[in-house]
């Protein structure tokens, strides 16, 4: 799955911090694979602004994407979280591209 930084930054957030055993190690590794090494902080120029917002250099972004190999577990998940946000119309714009990655695209695979 490509995840652009601000998607990363998202799923992070998105990510439950609860869970059995099992759920805990699949979503400390998806963890893992999303978060940023210290090279790519450097490379992306990431930083946090006053706001305690995260900034970062766009043009290094475009030139770089995460290829990341999330388990199915995993994007069940960040499916029925994010399709619960839909349905309760608590979806934001932070959680578009995603939407129509792991939700709208997911269905068009199954239903393809």
């Amino acid at each position: 799955m490509k995840l652009e930084i601000h998607e990363r930054l998202a799923l992070l957030e998105l990510l439950p911090k609860q869970g059995d055993y099992a759920e805990l190690q699949a979503l400390r590794k998806a963890r893992e694979i999303i978060s940023f090494t210290q090279d790519e902080l450097d490379f992306y120029e990431m930083k946090r602004a006053d706001n305690n917002q995260w900034e970062w250099n766009g043009g290094k972004a475009a030139q770089k994407v995460l290829d990341a190999p999330i388990e199915q577990y995993v994007v069940e998940t960040i499916r029925k979280a994010l399709s619960k946000m839909d349905d309760e119309h608590a979806l934001t714009e932070l959680y578009m591209s995603m939407y129509e990655k792991f939700v709208l695209n997911y269905r068009a695979v199954v239903e393809g």
